[in-house]
C-alpha cells in the first residue's frame, strides 16, 4: 500500500507540475501573441492612416483638375457658340449676296 500511495502521489505531482509548466507557457505565448498582435494591428492602423492620407490629397487633386476641366469645358461651349453665331451671320451675308446677284 505504502508503493500505491507514493505512485499516486508522484502521479499528482507530475499532474500539478505539467498544469503548472503547461499554464506558465501558455503565459508567455499567449502575451508574445498579444504583443506580436498589438504590433501588427497598430502597423496596419497607420498603413491605414498614411493611405487615408494619401487618398485625401489625391482626391483634392483630382477635384482642382475637375474644376480646371468645368473651366476649359465652359470656355469650349462659348467659341463654340460664339462660331455658330459668326456662321449663322455668315450664311445670312452670303444668302443675301446670292439673293442679290439674281436681281
Amino acid at each position: 500500500m505504502a508503493n500505491s500511495n507514493s505512485e499516486n502521489n508522484a502521479i499528482i505531482v507530475g499532474a500539478v507540475a505539467g498544469a503548472l509548466i503547461g499554464a506558465g507557457l501558455a503565459v508567455l505565448v499567449a502575451a508574445q501573441e498579444g504583443a506580436t498582435l498589438r504590433d501588427k494591428f497598430m502597423n496596419t492602423v497607420d498603413l491605414l492612416k498614411n493611405q487615408g492620407q494619401r487618398l485625401k490629397e489625391q482626391s483634392g487633386e483630382l477635384q482642382a483638375k475637375g474644376q480646371e476641366i468645368k473651366g476649359l469645358l465652359a470656355e469650349s461651349v462659348d467659341v463654340v457658340k460664339e462660331f455658330k453665331e459668326e456662321a449663322t451671320s455668315a450664311a445670312s451675308e452670303i444668302k443675301q449676296e446670292v439673293q442679290g446677284f439674281r436681281s
